[in-house]
């Protein structure tokens, strides 16, 4: 039987939440799915497990062992051997909504467009808290010329809501930076440029965990990844460079890649000690960005207002370690 959807499931020492994963994926009716599930080197529990289901439904999960590389390397990874139609991730500590993902299957199962969007939750486990997340609450459910429709859409196609024709992810030669986080912005950017069509629904379907320490949106995982987000705004920047695209498009790629580069700058503010010698860093990667992209460069203080306030007072001294201070503090607030 030929497969309607291929779940690429990054699966790194997740052993207390992958069941949790896994269950909520076997719905009815599931003979025309494939989970890979990608062992990222991991040294717990976590493939044992995961070996259970894949002999309990052989046709369907599917353990994939390899070296440490991080979600780049699983996306990449699972694109090489996807079967599915349509191709969707999932973190191996988040989850489907089980109801909603079988009228998900039914949608793909019916329809041929390039990109299908949905909402979804946020879960803030310290809280017990559900936040639904839903961008185009605002359009009917329905297929849309994407070029009609991507320069609302910044943002709000991100990794929890799409889900790509794989023969789009291929034709775009999506290539992930490899051991590296932040990388989910290109996932969610690069292909819009190859797809024509994006079918938008009002059902979640993934449900992301927050306040995980050591996630990369967490004040310890952002100190510990910085580098990676200067890394990944730096692919961003040569893939803007390097693509030709359409009017629209364009303005699309510029936000998105413009709104990353500045959470990048603002970014430092969290990661690093406020001393001169980082003050120098954060005007460094200014300075880059101004160099290689002029466009992104005159975006940026529309989307942060620290970068605008940061070229008003010209990088000032006493600014930078106020604007630390309050955004350690924010951070450290959110996840409490």
């Amino acid at each position: 039987m030929s497969k309607i959807l291929t779940i690429s499931v990054a699966a790194y020492n997740v052993e207390n939440y992958i069941s949790n994963t896994l269950e909520s994926l076997l719905v009815d009716d599931i003979d025309d799915i494939e989970i890979l599930v990608e062992d990222d080197g991991g040294i717990d529990n976590t493939a044992n497990i995961v070996k259970e289901y894949e002999e309990k439904y052989p046709n369907v999960v599917k353990l994939i062992h390899k070296e440490n590389g991080g979600y780049g390397s699983t996306i990449n990874k699972s694109l090489e051997i996807a079967t599915g139609k349509y191709f969707k991730q999932l973190d191996g500590d988040d989850w489907y909504d089980s109801n909603n993902f079988k009228k998900f299957l039914e949608l793909l199962r019916n329809i041929d467009t390039d990109v299908v969007y949905t909402p979804y939750k946020e879960f803030y486990e310290n809280k017990k808290k559900y936040i639904l997340k839903d961008f185009f609450s605002n359009k009917f459910e329905k297929e849309y010329d994407i070029e009609d429709i991507i320069l609302e859409a910044t943002h709000h196609l991100n990794m929890y809501t799409v889900c790509y024709k794989t023969e789009i992810l291929k034709k775009s030669k999506l290539k992930l930076l490899e051991k590296c986080f932040y990388t989910d912005t290109q996932y969610a950017m690069y292909p819009i440029a190859s797809a024509n069509t994006i079918y938008i629904t009002h059902y979640p379907i993934y449900v992301y965990r927050l306040g995980n320490e050591g996630q990369s949106v967490s004040l310890n995982g952002a100190i510990k990844h910085y580098q990676d987000h200067i890394k990944v705004s730096k692919d961003i920047i040569n893939f803007y460079n390097d693509n030709k695209f359409s009017e629209n498009k364009r303005k699309y790629l510029l936000n998105y890649a413009a709104s990353h580069v500045a959470n990048t700058i603002s970014g430092f503010y969290m990661v690093l000690e406020t001393d001169k010698q980082n003050l120098k860093q954060i005007k460094e990667f200014k300075d880059y960005v101004l160099q290689n992209n002029k466009d992104i460069y005159n975006e940026l203080s529309s989307k942060s207002k620290i970068v605008k306030i940061l070229g008003k007072t010209n990088y000032n001294y006493i600014v930078y370690v106020i604007i630390s201070k309050l955004k350690r503090n924010k951070m450290k607030n959110k996840y409490k």
